[in-house]
């Protein structure tokens, strides 16, 4: 209900209410969801005195809403303390102030936060002085979302997951070198990091960042399987990447996109190498994975140093691999129908690949692997009928095109591959013109034979007939009484 008023709210917060068991507490309810996304129109006061009155929230998303504020943040940390999922990206509201003051608050009552997912995209003012208190109220974060925080810095991820040597007896922490840390190597000092349990961690369009960030991130996420770093640009570069990935074994999708300066140092730390037959595990001991070996998607499109030979090596050894978005590399026509080759064998649901201007694709390369691609990902349902996706189910018997809702087949973007829409879309369009003129013809002359069947009058015009022009020319106009008058027809 994106038209949702702050007075409804009201009356739906006063009638969800039920009477407190104690005396002197609030009246409050038994939500444990709620979902406020779109509802631009509700005030402060409102919402407050929603979140009063739920100590029993677990999930809450306000996307998007003016009406959060500082405030809000502190109201969280005192009435919901059972709140696991919080989504509060793109409140314009909202800024670092309030996340500070939701972690420390729940530090100076000597607990933590039960946050397992946090999504602050866009969010304003993160200091240092925040990332620490957070690292330290949420130690069970799985998934934090920080994408388009322009002021987030490298020393705000180091106060994430640095520690001191006291407040490393009390969690789980790893000690590292000097080098190890990303300091100064020549530093004799030992670190402390973090041990975090984050699964998914966006960082895109933060550009105050480094890959020096990366490097302040390796060993602190071991069970890290999503890292969104997109839209960074050049400040992304090898050195701290591989570094962090060589400690990411479970790494499952990784976007990259705009990161220019990377090069095959990259693609050689996330392609998994064959384990020495020679030297077998200890009896009950399984070895370590390999960063890679769980790879399922792989965005690199502007990262114009990175070879075919690396690409091919990747697509190769990373046999789960399914999307690889590399628009505006060396990509050429070989590895595309490598990967379209390998998918197929591997027998991958939705596989896809983007090779959109990359000059070394060429259009036969593309018209090669015709029977085994698609230009889109194509469904069947009711939100689809707009999109004209061509279901092979359908046998329209159009002559072009590939069947877009077939699972099997590669989705491959190319400039070439896309022309197959529009060839479609025409073939669609002729033929429901021959159709349409099919259609008029037929009924026209089954018309006429129904008029030279009811009427034997030679000359008698007919009433669709233009100007009342008369079928026969220099014939008399016949008068049968008046069901015969010829002349105005109302029908």
């Amino acid at each position: 209900m994106t038209t949702l008023s702050s007075d409804l709210l009201t009356d739906v917060t006063e009638g969800l209410c039920v009477d407190p068991a104690l005396p002197g507490n609030l009246p409050h309810t038994r939500v444990t969801t709620i979902d406020l996304q779109g509802c631009t129109t509700l005030s402060t006061r409102s919402l407050h005195h929603l979140l009063i009155r739920s100590p029993a929230l677990e999930k809450l998303c306000v996307r998007g809403l003016p009406a959060v504020t500082n405030t809000t943040c502190t109201i969280l940390a005192t009435y919901c303390p059972r709140l696991v999922s919080l989504d509060m990206s793109r409140c314009n509201n909202l800024d670092g102030e309030g996340i500070r003051s939701l972690a420390s608050s729940t530090l100076l009552r000597g607990e933590t936060l039960r946050l397992k997912v946090l999504r602050l995209g866009g969010l304003r003012r993160v200091t240092d002085e925040m990332m620490q208190q957070l690292g330290k109220a949420a130690p069970d974060l799985e998934v934090l979302d920080l994408s388009y925080a322009r002021n987030l810095h490298n020393s705000g991820i180091d106060a994430f997951v640095s520690l001191t040597e006291e407040d490393a007896m009390e969690v789980e922490s790893v000690q590292l070198t000097a080098r190890e840390a990303g300091r100064d190597p020549t530093d004799p000092s030992k670190y402390w990091k973090r041990v975090t349990r984050l699964r998914h961690l966006a960082l895109s369009s933060c550009l105050m960042l480094t890959d020096h960030a990366c490097t302040l991130l390796a060993h602190a996420v071991p069970k890290l399987e999503f890292l969104e770093l997109a839209g960074i640009g050049a400040d992304i570069r090898d050195t701290g990447l591989v570094r962090l990935l060589e400690t990411t074994p479970y790494i499952r999708r990784l976007d990259l996109e705009d990161a220019c300066e990377l090069t095959d140092a990259v693609l050689a730390v996330l392609t998994p190498q064959p384990v020495a037959s020679s030297t077998p595990p200890a009896h009950g001991q399984v070895p370590p994975p390999q960063t890679g070996h769980a790879l399922e998607q792989l965005i690199i499109s502007y990262a114009g140093n990175v070879t075919n030979e690396a690409l091919l090596n990747l697509i190769r050894k990373c046999t789960r691999l399914r999307v690889l978005e590399a628009d505006n590399t060396r990509m050429n026509g070989l590895v595309m129908k490598e990967f379209v080759k390998l998918a197929r064998e591997r027998k991958h649901l939705d596989p896809y690949l983007c090779a959109v201007d990359c000059r070394g694709v060429g259009e036969q390369a593309v018209k090669d692997v015709a029977a085994q691609t698609r230009p889109r990902k194509g469904w069947r349902d009711w939100e689809a009928r707009k999109l004209g996706y061509l279901d092979g189910r359908d046998n329209e018997g159009l002559g072009v095109g590939q069947d877009e809702c077939d699972e099997s087949r590669v989705v491959l973007k190319t400039f070439y591959s896309w022309q197959t829409v529009d060839a479609v879309r025409a073939a669609r369009e002729k033929k429901r013109k021959v159709g349409r003129r099919s259609a008029n013809g037929s009924a026209s002359s089954g018309a006429a034979d129904a008029d030279g069947a009811t009427y034997s009058g030679v000359g008698r015009a007919r009433w669709w007939s233009p100007s009342g022009r008369r079928s026969g020319a220099g014939s008399p106009l016949s008068l049968e009484g008046a069901e015969g008058r010829d002349g105005c027809t109302i029908m």
